[in-house]
C-alpha cells in the first residue's frame, strides 16, 4: 500500500506543479495582453489563443487534482445512507466505473487528436495543433489514474472493515 501512496503523492505533486506553471503562464499572458493594449495600443498576436488553450490545460490539471481528493462532481446522497464498509464498496465501484468512463474518453479524444486534427497545422510560435490538444487524452489519463488509485484504496478499506484513510 505504501507504493500506492507514493505513486499518488508523486502524481499529485507533478500535477500540482504543472497546474501552477500553466496557471501562472496563463495569468502572466493575460496581464501582458492587458498592459500592452492599454499602454502601447498593441498586443501579442498569439496571446489570446495561447491563453484560451492554457485555460483548457489548467482545467484538466485541476480536474485531476479534484479527482484525487474526491472533490470532483458526484452525487453522494446514497453513500450517506450506508455504513463505513458499504461506503467503501460503493466508492470502489464508482471509482472503477469512473476509470472505465475515462478510458472511453481517452480513446475518443486520442482518435480526435490523431485523426481529427491536421498534424502539420500550427497554432502559434511553432506549436502544433496536435501538441496543444494532447491535454485532452492526457487529462483523462491523469483522472483515470487518480480513480484507479482511489479504487485501490477504497477496496483496501472495504476489505479491512471500512476504516477511513483520506488521501495522503
Amino acid at each position: 500500500m505504501k507504493i500506492v501512496r507514493l505513486i499518488d503523492r508523486s502524481l499529485s505533486t507533478l500535477v500540482t506543479v504543472l497546474l501552477v506553471c500553466s496557471f501562472t503562464l496563463m495569468l502572466a499572458l493575460a496581464a501582458a495582453q492587458v498592459v500592452l493594449r492599454q499602454a502601447l495600443h498593441a498586443n501579442l498576436p498569439w496571446g489570446d489563443l495561447a491563453a484560451r488553450h492554457l485555460v483548457v490545460w489548467v482545467g484538466f490539471f485541476g480536474a485531476a487534482l479534484a479527482s484525487r481528493r474526491g472533490q470532483h462532481f458526484h452525487i453522494g446522497f446514497i453513500a450517506r445512507l450506508l455504513g463505513p464498509r458499504s461506503q467503501s464498496w460503493l466508492h470502489a465501484v464508482t471509482d472503477i466505473v469512473a476509470v472505465a468512463v475515462c478510458a472511453i474518453l481517452v480513446s475518443a479524444s486520442w482518435t480526435f487528436v490523431t485523426v481529427g486534427l491536421d498534424p502539420k497545422a500550427t497554432l502559434f510560435l511553432g506549436i502544433r495543433q496536435t501538441t496543444a490538444a494532447l491535454i485532452v487524452p492526457g487529462g483523462f489519463c491523469l483522472m483515470g489514474a487518480q480513480f484507479v488509485l482511489r479504487a485501490i484504496q477504497s477496496l483496501r478499506r472495504a476489505f479491512r472493515g471500512g476504516a477511513e484513510e483520506g488521501p495522503a
